[in-house]
């Protein structure tokens, strides 16, 4: 049977794209082709196709995800002798099923997890949708209203609920095999971040990754009908990947090609920063309990997540 023995599980829009991107670059490491399998957290249920009909919120709209144990065997059957195997996932991190699943499966798996400001990840989630024209409500303060959207999908506020999310881990799993890192070292010291993690999975850590792609930005679309052409739910894209799958494939595994796209897609968004108003309500009247007990379970300091 096909296994990964490490998986990326989170959290959402804290670097994971861009870790992803990164460790597969290491000759010891076999990374799923397919991001966001989703297996552990969806297995045996049945994928929603068509986003605007069948699911107009989007709560289970996954086309992408395997939800079979056969279909997710088959993501590994390229490995060629890789020390390292591997995933990555996010829903893993807050689908209370996961760990469970994960711990049937592959008891002995390494787990990865990075983290970012709740409240800065709430924002750039909130500006992924606004990209992708789905944003939750029209505004972002509608995120205070407890009851709505924002606080009925799993993915939005409390996808920051990180200490209720881990605590779950932390039971399950042996600490050693967890690896919490901070999304702020990630954009500081990349390269030492990475080897970090090439040490934790047990792969040479002095190979040094090409981090020089920033992966999935979000923020308001400028120009809708430069993004038709080019972002990330381009007609273009569409249309090839009818034609030919595996030239979008080779796209995507071409560093070079994804610095062009990426480029060309950052130039035409705008990000309106999140204002300390909105943030230190968000931290207030949020967060702050999560954090400050999800400080205590890592063992690390995060008051600079508590200040404005």
């Amino acid at each position: 049977m096909n296994y990964p023995n490490f998986l990326i599980i989170g959290a959402g829009k804290s670097g994971t794209t861009s870790v992803y991107h990164a460790i597969k670059q290491h000759p010891d490491v076999f990374m799923s082709a397919v991001k966001e399998p989703n297996f552990f957290a969806l297995e045996g249920q049945e994928k929603i196709t068509g986003y605007d009909k069948e699911d107009p919120d989007g709560f289970n709209f996954y086309p992408w995800a395997v939800t079979n144990l056969k279909d997710y065997h088959k993501l590994f059957n390229e490995v060629k002798g890789q020390k390292a195997v591997g995933e990555s996932s996010t829903m893993y991190q807050y689908m209370p099923k996961a760990p469970e699943n994960i711990k049937k499966h592959i008891p002995a798996v390494k787990l990865i997890a990075i983290f970012r400001n709740p409240a800065d990840r709430l924002y750039s989630r909130y500006l992924h949708l606004v990209r992708e024209n789905r944003p939750p409500t029209p505004n972002f303060e509608d995120c205070f209203e407890r009851g709505n959207l924002w606080w009925q999908k799993n993915d939005l506020v409390q996808e920051g609920f990180y200490y209720t999310h881990m605590k779950r881990y932390f039971e399950l799993f042996d600490a050693a095999n967890i690896k919490i890192m901070l999304y702020e070292d990630l954009r500081q010291q990349p390269i030492q971040f990475m080897q970090e993690l090439f040490e934790f999975i047990e792969v040479d850590p002095s190979f040094v990754p090409d981090m020089s792609v920033q992966y999935n930005i979000s923020g308001k679309v400028k120009n809708k009908y430069v993004d038709l052409l080019i972002g990330q739910q381009s007609v273009l894209r569409k249309g090839v990947e009818k034609i030919s799958p595996s030239l979008i494939q080779k796209i995507r595994d071409s560093h070079l090609m994804q610095k062009i796209v990426t480029n060309l897609r950052k130039k035409n968004l705008e990000r309106v920063p999140l204002s300390d108003a909105v943030r230190k309500r968000l931290i207030d009247e949020i967060y702050r309990e999560e954090i400050e007990s999800f400080s205590k379970l890592i063992q690390r300091d995060l008051s600079h997540w508590l200040s404005y």
